[in-house]
């Protein structure tokens, strides 16, 4: 795929070119004919059948990707209705995959040759020892006197290819190779008539997105849906190890990484068991995708991006699936970070679970959708868990907070009162919470009274008594 300017075609590109070698323009039987004073008009010719090639596919789709899409944006909102940007077929083979079969990737360039680019899949090192001459200059192995790890020790590592990390980079660069195909199938679908009305694409389509998820090794301790009573022990999920999620870590502990799952979870069917699938996969490690600042504002916005993309996946998810990402949270041993909305350390881990419980309290209310008893149970069940974690949660909050305010102000109470109502403010969820108010038990309610009272002028506006239809948010807006 060529290079070029956003919004400008390659034969628009290559005119002042034409324009700059050729020193004069004559015609010749209607033809253009280009003098130089240092080329002949046979060389020049050859140089423009050769950009012609070049810039004239048959394919635009491919060889002139980015003008093709801007142009298709452009003309979106005119009479003439939007242009069809989409492949004249599905590729027969994936890219990466036509990549991985060389020994080192070449860019195919008309009467230029070859010329090989860098690789993801074989970098090349930056340099090479001989640990045979470091022998020779009498540098020991294991650890000198200063405690330094020597080169003898250091070649024994594993090759750079083989590095965890390394291998987590090529995988996301595959997925995203796939979820390109994936797009394709979708443009296809959208302009082109199928005489099996693009079942075949579609069954194309879900095996692409089956086969991303195996690549990510995500865990699936439920199984089947209807089975997940059976596979709850003491308000946990069973059948998780702490190496299931390993590759799955190491892809979302990059920036990349995150951007992947956000657009894999927008290509699936909401609802779908894969959905399920990577949902409870991101329950189980919360802490470890939305806990602390990001660096930079680009990884912030990516997290961000993640959290709105996973809150609304919820809104498409039944009760049963609701419990299971809410035990997926409670089942492992570090809690999520519970922050308040809006909350400059972030706020996604909120974001998520307080669309959880939001969605939990629209299905229950649903008067046309019929659960047996067994369900609204195992939610119950996954509630009064979480339930017990966010009190927990929240009171050790009030404690730290309390504790850290008596030793900077002692024997201050109104000072302590003052700073404490602008700390708690910082710390304790007050929207999450809120949306807990509709599922809680007249035990849980009291519990809920006892902290209000701890800390009264922080969650002022949250009442036990309130009415649920008056709690109940916007999910649609996710943040509204």
């Amino acid at each position: 795929m060529a290079v070029q300017g956003v919004g400008v075609s390659q034969a628009e590109m290559l005119t002042p070119v034409l324009i700059k070698w050729g020193a004069g323009r004559g015609s010749q039987n209607g033809w253009q004919v280009l003098r130089s004073k240092y080329m002949t008009a046979e060389e020049i010719e050859n140089i423009v059948r050769i950009q012609w090639a070049a810039t004239h596919s048959s394919d635009p789709y491919i060889d002139d990707y980015y003008h093709q899409a801007v142009q298709a944006k452009n003309t979106g909102g005119t009479p003439h209705g939007r242009r069809h940007f989409a492949p004249s077929h599905p590729r027969d083979m994936p890219s990466h995959t036509r990549a991985a079969a060389e020994p080192h990737a070449f860019l195919q360039v008309d009467a230029l040759g070859r010329v090989p680019f860098s690789s993801i899949r074989r970098p090349r090192p930056l340099l090479e020892v001989d640990p045979a001459m470091v022998d020779g200059m009498g540098i020991g192995g294991g650890e000198n006197g200063n405690g330094d790890i020597s080169i003898e020790s250091m070649s024994s590592q594993r090759p750079l290819e083989q590095e965890p990390m390394l291998a987590a980079r090529i995988a996301i660069e595959d997925g995203l190779c796939l979820l390109l195909d994936v797009d394709d199938i979708d443009r296809l679908l959208v302009s082109q008539q199928h005489p099996d009305g693009g079942a075949q694409l579609r069954r194309r389509r879900q095996i692409l997105l089956e086969g991303l998820a195996a690549s990510l090794q995500l865990a699936d301790p439920l199984g089947n849906p209807a089975d997940i009573g059976a596979g709850i022990v003491n308000g946990r999920l069973m059948g998780l190890s702490p190496k299931d999620d390993l590759v799955f870590l190491r892809l979302v502990s990059l920036p990349k990484g995150r951007k992947l799952l956000t657009r894999y979870l927008q290509l699936l069917t909401p609802g779908s068991q894969l959905v399920l699938i990577v949902c409870m996969a991101v329950f189980r490690h919360l802490r470890f995708l939305f806990n602390g600042p990001q660096s930079d504002v680009s990884s912030a916005a990516t997290s961000a991006g993640l959290a709105h993309v996973i809150a609304l996946a919820v809104l498409n998810m039944d009760l049963l699936s609701l419990s299971a990402c809410l035990l997926s949270v409670v089942s492992v041993a570090e809690p999520p970070p519970l922050r308040p909305m809006g909350s400059p350390s972030g706020d996604g881990a909120t974001v998520i679970l307080r669309s959880v419980l939001e969605r939990a309290n629209i299905v229950r209310r649903d008067r046309n959708a019929l659960y047996i008893l067994q369900n609204l149970n195992i939610w119950q069940h996954a509630f009064d868990a979480f339930f017990a974690l966010l009190t927990k949660y929240c009171t050790n909050k009030y404690d730290s907070v309390i504790h850290s305010l008596m030793m900077s102000y002692p024997g201050n109470i109104p000072a302590i009162n003052a700073a404490a109502d602008e700390a708690l403010k910082k710390e304790i969820p007050v929207e999450l919470l809120q949306a807990t108010l509709p599922h809680t038990s007249e035990l849980q309610r009291k519990l809920l009274y006892d902290l209000i009272t701890k800390g009264a002028g922080t969650m002022s506006g949250l009442s036990p008594g309130a009415s649920a239809d008056s709690r109940t948010s916007n999910t649609a807006t996710v943040r509204g």
